[in-house]
C-alpha cells in the first residue's frame, strides 16, 4: 500500500505538470475513438517502471500498454489506469484520477485512487478498511430506489424500454467521466450508487471495487455476478456499486437487460505467439487464401493514416489468413508500445489490380 500511495501521488504530480505546460497536451485517438494524451503515456511509463521494479514477479495490465495475456497471467498482477477520465483531464475538469491496484487470483486485494485536482487520495486493502485522505469511509445506508442519489447516464435511466420505469432519482449532473471516481464517491457515501450498463475494462474497476467492498458496499455486474479480474478478456459486462441494502433492488431492476459477457470473445482472440512470415504459395490447399499484409511505421498523426516517411515503412510479411496475420501484428506492435506514433496494421486485400490488363482479381 505504501508503494501504491507513493506511485499514485508521483503519477498525479507528473500528469499535472502537463497541464501547467504552456503548450497544448499532445493528443491521439485510440482504436475505438477514445482519446489518449502524452500525459497518459508518460504516467503509464512511470507507473510501469516503479511498480514492476518493486515487484518483478507480478503481472502487468494497463490501459495504455498493449495487452499480453502471457505477461499478466500471474498469481498477482498490477492493474493500472494511468489517467481515468482522460476527456476530463483534457478540458481541465478536476474529475480525473490515477488508479492503481493489485489483483490476486482474480480478486482485487488492494487499490489506490488519487484525484490530484480534488486533493483526494482513496485507498483500501482487503481486510484493512477503506480511507479517504487517511480518514475511514463508509458507503451510505440508502435502502430505497426512490430518491436514491445515483451516478448513471440520464438517457439510460430515462429510456422507455424499461419494463418498470425508474422512480425519481437524484442524478449526478454532470456525470463524472472517470469510472474509478464514481466508485470512490459511492465508497465515501457521497453518492448512494453507480450503474454502468456496458462493458468496463478491469483497470476501470479493480481499485474501485476493493474500495467499495472495504467501505461496506457491494460491486457486481448488473446481473449480480461477482467481478472476477484478469481473465482471458480483462473486462466485465457491466457494473453496479452501492450499499448492501440498495444493491439487490438495483440488480432486480437491471438484470433483464441482455449485455454480452466479454469472456464470450475469448475464443475469438488468437493466442500470442511469434509467427514467421509465410509465402502465399505455402498455405494449405484445403482453404482459400485470404491475403493479409502486416506493415507499419511512424505516422504524422495517429488519427490519420499518413506515414512520416514511406521509405521507412516496415513490411512484416504476407499471410494466408487472419490468425497468422494477427499473431505477426501483435508481435510487431509489442515492440512499439511506448511510441504512440508508430503503429502497425493488417491490410486485408479483397481484390488485386493487374496493371497490364486492368483486371480486378477478387481474393
Amino acid at each position: 500500500m505504501k508503494i501504491l500511495r507513493e506511485v499514485a501521488q508521483e503519477a498525479g504530480k507528473l500528469a499535472l505538470s502537463f497541464m501547467l505546460d504552456d503548450s497544448a497536451v499532445k493528443t491521439w485517438r485510440k482504436s475505438g475513438g477514445s482519446p489518449v494524451t502524452a500525459a497518459d503515456i508518460a504516467v503509464n511509463r512511470l507507473c510501469s517502471e516503479r511498480l514492476t521494479r518493486f515487484r518483478r514477479e507480478y503481472g502487468w495490465l494497463s490501459e495504455e500498454t498493449l495487452d499480453n495475456p502471457d505477461a499478466r497471467m500471474k498469481d498477482r498482477c498490477w492493474v493500472v489506469d494511468p489517467i481515468d477520465g482522460t476527456r476530463a483531464f483534457m478540458r481541465n475538469d478536476p474529475y480525473w484520477c490515477v488508479g492503481l491496484s493489485i489483483v490476486e487470483e482474480g480478486e482485487a486485494v488492494g487499490g489506490v485512487i488519487y484525484a490530484p485536482q480534488l486533493n483526494q487520495l482513496y485507498e483500501a486493502r482487503r481486510g484493512g478498511g477503506a480511507f479517504l485522505n487517511g480518514q475511514s469511509i463508509r458507503v451510505s445506508e440508502c435502502r430505497s430506489e426512490e430518491g436514491c442519489r445515483m451516478i448513471a447516464a440520464k438517457e439510460m435511466i430515462r429510456h422507455k424500454g424499461w419494463n418498470e420505469p425508474w422512480p425519481e432519482l437524484t442524478l449526478a449532473q454532470p456525470k463524472p467521466n472517470a469510472t474509478l471516481l464514481r466508485l470512490a464517491f459511492v465508497a465515501s457515501g457521497a453518492w448512494d450508487a453507480t450503474i454502468a450498463m456496458g462493458n468496463k475494462s478491469d483497470w476501470d474497476l479493480a481499485a474501485g471495487t476493493v474500495l467499495v467492498e472495504e467501505a461496506g458496499g457491494v460491486v457486481t455486474t448488473h446481473k449480480g455476478e461477482k467481478l472476477v479480474f484478469n481473465r482471458d478478456v480483462p473486462a466485465q459486462r457491466s457494473v453496479i456499486a452501492s450499499g448492501n441494502a440498495l444493491h439487490p433492488l438495483l440488480v432486480r431492476r437491471s438484470e433483464i437487460v441482455d449485455i454480452p459477457d466479454p469472456q464470450e470473445r475469448a475464443a475469438e482472440i488468437a493466442p500470442a505467439q511469434i509467427t514467421e512470415p509465410v509465402k502465399m504459395g505455402e498455405a494449405t490447399r484445403d482453404t482459400k487464401q485470404l491475403l493479409h499484409i502486416v506493415f507499419g511505421g511512424e505516422l504524422k498523426d495517429v488519427a490519420e493514416v499518413e506515414f512520416e516517411d514511406l521509405s521507412k515503412v516496415d513490411f512484416v510479411g504476407a499471410f494466408p489468413n487472419y490468425k497468422e496475420a494477427y499473431d505477426a501484428w501483435k508481435n510487431a506492435a509489442h515492440r512499439t508500445v511506448d511510441n504512440a506514433e508508430v503503429r502497425y496494421f493488417i491490410l486485408h486485400a479483397h481484390k488485386l489490380l493487374d496493371p497490364e490488363t486492368g483486371d480486378h482479381h477478387h481474393v
